[in-house]
């Protein structure tokens, strides 16, 4: 499971994918803002939500104006990133939009002024979100975009 997108704000999103193999469990699994030092949860996945392999669970804020596949709807996503963590807690992908960011893997995303940011085509992770992260035209549950 890999966090895919994000856009902040009240009308932003983040954007989970499978990208293993097999349908994945994700009921109970949260996903956490990063605000300041101390991560707090944003949303917790409701039990029995079962993705996929290659399909997309969507948490989006109460101003998100587009259409909403499988997901949740929150107040904002906002912060300088997210974590997502699986039921027992252990980290599972995570995003950092500062360098002070405690969500950031190992060199942050570079943020994108009216865009979102996502990885490629094939979701690929190198724990660098610097390198993993580009500016895209916002593309919730859906393959991401070339990048702008």
């Amino acid at each position: 499971m890999k966090v895919n997108e994000i856009a902040l704000g009240s009308s932003g999103f983040v954007e989970l994918r499978n990208t293993g193999s097999t349908a994945t469990d994700v009921g109970g699994w949260t996903l956490q803002a990063c605000a300041g030092r101390t991560p707090r949860i944003l949303a917790t996945i409701p039990p029995n939500s079962v993705l996929p392999p290659g399909e997309y669970f969507v948490i989006v804020g109460s101003a998100f104006s587009g259409t909403m596949p499988n997901g949740l709807v929150v107040d904002t996503v906002d912060g300088t990133g997210v974590i997502a963590r699986n039921r027992y807690g252990a980290h599972a992908d995570s995003i950092g939009l500062s360098s002070s960011s405690p969500c950031s893997e190992d060199g942050a995303a570079r943020p994108c002024a009216d865009s979102a940011l996502g990885r490629d085509g094939d979701s690929r992770d190198t724990d660098h979100n610097s390198i993993d992260f580009t500016c895209q035209i916002p593309s919730p549950g859906e393959n991401n975009s070339q990048p702008i």
